[in-house]
């Protein structure tokens, strides 16, 4: 039951992952989901579902768009089945995109993107500063060994993408967090990490 509760779940991210992949102006590299070996990497690092940004606690699945866009203005915007509110963060060259798939999520935050800020476009200034912080994982920039070190993984050398999961049980649910990367020359240029809770 577990092995088939953590199926559901990697399927549920993956549907996420692939479905904010056509948000308008995100990186490319949110359109493809990450296959093979690189594709379902298991680590026993935990991954995030908390973290800070300006100064406020965020909650994945609990913590919603509606709440985002009270800290930092913006626009909530909605395509299919999919809603997102997006930043640019000049000083760090970033753009922020905290995203939520709808037919699960209703607008609560289930996944934060951080890509290079020239895939800004339609990503607003935030209304103040937008420092993030209290994610617990390696940041865009990051090199290939770093990232193997943390989750003492094993990707390899000139791999374009990388996907690891970590899931645990609450109660009589599995909690499955993902993070996803983009490399390029070995150093990671864009993240995602998600939070999907299913029963």
């Amino acid at each position: 039951m577990k092995q088939r509760l953590k199926f559901i779940g990697l399927t549920a991210l993956g549907c996420c992952f692939a479905q904010s992949a056509t948000l308008t102006g995100a990186n490319a590299w949110l359109e493809e989901e990450c296959a093979g070996d690189n594709g379902q990497l298991e680590t026993r690092q935990p991954l995030p579902g908390i973290f800070t940004a300006g100064g406020t606690q965020v909650v994945l699945e609990e913590t919603t768009l509606d709440d985002i866009q009270r800290l930092f203005g913006g626009t909530v915007q909605e395509s299919g089945q999919r809603r997102w509110v997006c930043y640019q963060d000049k000083h760090e060259n970033r753009a922020y995109w905290f995203i939520s798939y709808l037919p699960m999520q209703q607008g609560r935050v289930s996944s934060l993107a951080i890509t290079p800020l020239a895939d800004h476009n339609m990503c607003g200034q935030p209304g103040k500063p937008l420092h993030v912080t209290g994610v617990t994982l390696p940041a865009p920039g990051a090199d290939l060994t770093v990232i193997n070190h943390h989750f003492q993984a094993a990707i390899k050398p000139g791999s374009t993408c990388a996907s690891l999961f970590h899931s645990r049980e609450a109660g009589q649910f599995t909690v499955l967090n993902s993070v996803s990367y983009r490399f390029v020359h070995d150093h990671a240029v864009g993240m995602m990490f998600s939070q999907v809770t299913t029963n």
